[in-house]
């Protein structure tokens, strides 16, 4: 059915044209995803990006003699254009009408032909100039087009005889033909562009042709790949870089299995993958170069039907496919032209149908992908429900965060190193680099794969969350996002008695805690949400010894948010360890008003108001103390004059700091029933 969900898609046909009208020649200029319609007087333009960036429509009258076909320049605002079979020009999109700049080659032989052009990429671009490379039968030569001077000159030219050409139009890189089987690759970006050349193994009565070749950059390299019909074999040689250039680097894909892929093969490429179109069959393989099984390369998917628009369009033959540009098809026989798409849910389900990997492999595979984090999530979320084993989490977690501190690297050193700091980077940049990746931060695993899991796992709800609470204490308002509140159960507070044995560690903390010691081995400081996150299910799931550790050994670091859930368990569970933890990070931080909401608590009255002064803070509430001595009538009882002890003090500090500058003032808001505002007791 055309509306199957399938891994592989025929989307389009994005234009057509008739077939029987000659006069409209098509053409593909692949550096600006253009499909260029020749027409009387001059031609039209039809974007075929991706994303759609590309306005429609443009139109341009240049009536040439001959005119073939047409390469829009890097800026957008010139063309180039070959007529009949060796001239060559430059003329202006806006005013096509000037007369354009010709190229003159150093070869004057008269049976030359122009096999190919295309201009070189540059970053960042030029506005003066732009390069332009040829490829005719007699050699390559590289021009220089200054526009302002209205000039172009001869900066490299290299004589060879080449039977055939490809390109890739994002490197720059040629690759020709110069014999029945042999290819010489050519990279005009070096002072010496001629690169190595080989051969290709071939059968004895076999010559290369134009479609068993293609140039594709794939990941970071640049690959002559040869797509040999008869053997029913794909192999793939790396001509960016030399030292991988060679036999014992070469790739090769055996696509035959047995008989059932025999054929006619073509060759497509979609986010770094390779696909392999049986022509005759009617089905297509796809290929990740890496993803390797010893040293083969197995196929992640197919052999599978195209999903297409229309059942017309998937009964259609393919044997006028011509694939241009990656993903472009173009039918010269039905007049179509196609991008195909995959759908990765589906291709992702066949992959691990097909090959059973491990969580890790998944995670490899989708970092390869871009726009994959909804599912690197649904990968780990399965992982989750399916119990794989702490060995698969700790290796996936290992892949999925030495991305991550790959991409925190280069951030950071786009910013001014700080000598004898440790750099750090902002979650906010971090995301707005990574939100078209499929990077995972430690506020994406919290958001949308641990505290969902934990949502699912306990029948908690978000709402029933933000009404839970212990007895007694007053949660945090509003709640923090992905906040687990303390259960409301006194019996979990147990630490201090040294007899009671901690329970087992549930399987989803044992992952949180991989994760969490994953993260560290790659020395990356793990964001408080995720410290958060850490503190709130050790807490729910009884973990209070795991937790003491952490915070013992400065795991989860001094933060107001851990220093308030300390405060919390200190008040809720009267625990000893996290009112001593509490009190300890406050003093670190400078969270005076914790240190004395804690004494407070204590009931060490006598404590506050000295601290308070000699730590300089302002901002505790000194009617929380009076309020609480006063109503604290067992205290009052063993020391009548406590209250009027603790007054004293303050109205001490209070005549005092108008005195010095260097002390501050006590807060002294809502004490007016017990202290006048010029200090004196009422």
């Amino acid at each position: 059915m055309a509306n199957d969900i399938k891994p592989l898609q025929l989307l389009g046909p994005v234009h057509t044209w008739n077939v029987d009208d000659p006069g409209t020649p098509i053409s593909v200029d692949e550096l600006h995803q253009r499909m260029i319609r020749l027409e009387p007087g001059g031609f039209t333009t039809v974007d075929i990006a991706e994303d759609g960036s590309i306005p429609d429509g443009l139109t341009v009258k240049f009536e040439l003699e001959g005119l073939r076909s047409v390469r829009f320049s890097p800026d957008g605002l010139h063309f180039a254009y070959l007529c009949n079979t060796k001239r060559v020009g430059c003329a202006e999109v806006l005013q096509p009408s000037r007369e354009p700049v010709q190229l003159t080659f150093k070869w004057s032989r008269t049976d030359l032909e122009v096999l190919d052009f295309f201009w070189l990429p540059t970053s960042p671009q030029h506005s003066e100039f732009a390069d332009i490379v040829v490829v005719t039968t007699s050699g390559i030569e590289m021009f220089r087009v200054l526009f302002e001077q209205h000039s172009a000159k001869s900066l490299k030219a290299i004589p060879a005889t080449v039977r055939l050409s490809w390109i890739d139009s994002t490197s720059g890189m040629i690759l020709v033909s110069t014999g029945p089987r042999t290819l010489q690759p050519f990279d005009l970006r070096l002072k010496t562009p001629k690169l190595a050349r080989f051969d290709l193994v071939l059968q004895p009565d076999q010559v290369i042709e134009a479609g068993d070749v293609a140039v594709m950059t794939i990941y970071d390299a640049v690959y002559c790949i040869h797509a040999d019909s008869t053997s029913g074999r794909v192999s793939l040689r790396n001509i960016s870089h030399p030292l991988q250039g060679t036999p014992e680097h070469d790739i090769v894909i055996d696509v035959k299995e047995g008989d059932k892929l025999s054929g006619m093969l073509r060759l497509s490429k979609v986010d770094n993958l390779v696909v392999v179109h049986c022509i005759d069959k009617m089905v297509s393989m796809i290929y990740d170069i890496r993803h390797r099984d010893r040293l083969t390369v197995p196929s992640i998917c197919g052999p599978l039907a195209l999903a297409s628009d229309s059942e017309a369009d998937e009964d259609r033959s393919w044997t006028g496919w011509d694939c241009l540009s990656g993903s472009i098809v173009m039918d010269r026989t039905a007049g179509r032209l196609y991008r195909l798409k995959t759908d990765m849910a589906a291709l992702l389900q066949d992959f691990v149908v097909r090959s059973e990997p491990d969580l890790a492999t998944v995670m490899r595979f989708l970092l390869r992908r871009s726009n994959c984090r909804e599912h690197m999530v649904h990968a780990l979320t399965k992982g989750l429900d399916d119990k794989v084993s702490f060995d698969d989490w700790s290796k996936a977690f290992a892949v999925l965060n030495q991305a991550y501190r790959q991409t925190i690297e280069i951030i950071s050193q786009r910013t001014t190193p700080n000598p004898g700091r440790q750099a750090t980077v902002a979650l906010q940049e971090l995301e707005s680099v990574i939100s078209h990746q499929s990077i995972l931060s430690e506020k994406d695993m919290v958001a949308k794969v641990f505290y969902p899991h934990f949502l699912r796992t306990t029948s908690a709800t978000d709402d029933s969350l933000d009404e839970s609470g212990s007895a007694g204490v007053e949660a945090p308002t509003p709640r923090e996002e992905w906040q687990i509140p303390l259960p409301p159960c006194p019996t979990l507070a147990n630490d201090d008695t040294g007899c009671s044995k901690p329970l087992r560690s549930p399987y989803m903390l044992s992952v949180v805690m991989s994760y969490l010691r994953s993260l560290l081995g790659m020395q990356i400081l793990p964001h408080k949400i995720l410290q958060c996150f850490v503190f709130d299910v050790c807490m729910y799931f009884q973990q209070e010894h795991t937790l003491q550790q952490l915070l013992h050994y400065h795991v989860l670091l001094d933060t107001p948010e851990l220093v308030m859930r300390l405060k919390e368990v200190a008040s809720a569970y009267e625990s000893e360890w996290a009112r001593q933890s509490c009190m300890d990070m406050a003093l670190r931080i400078q969270e005076f008003s914790v240190v004395a909401d804690m004494l407070l608590h204590t009931k060490q009255y006598l404590d506050i108001v000295p601290f308070l002064i000699s730590q300089s803070d302002s901002s505790f509430r000194l009617c929380h103390l009076l309020e609480t001595l006063q109503a604290d009538i067992e205290a009052q009882a063993e020391d009548p004059d406590l209250l009027e002890h603790v007054l004293s003090e303050i109205r001490t500090w209070h005549v005092e700091s108008g005195k010095y500058d260097q002390l501050v003032a006590p807060n002294l808001e809502g004490c007016e029933r017990w202290i006048s505002d010029s200090g004196e007791k009422k």
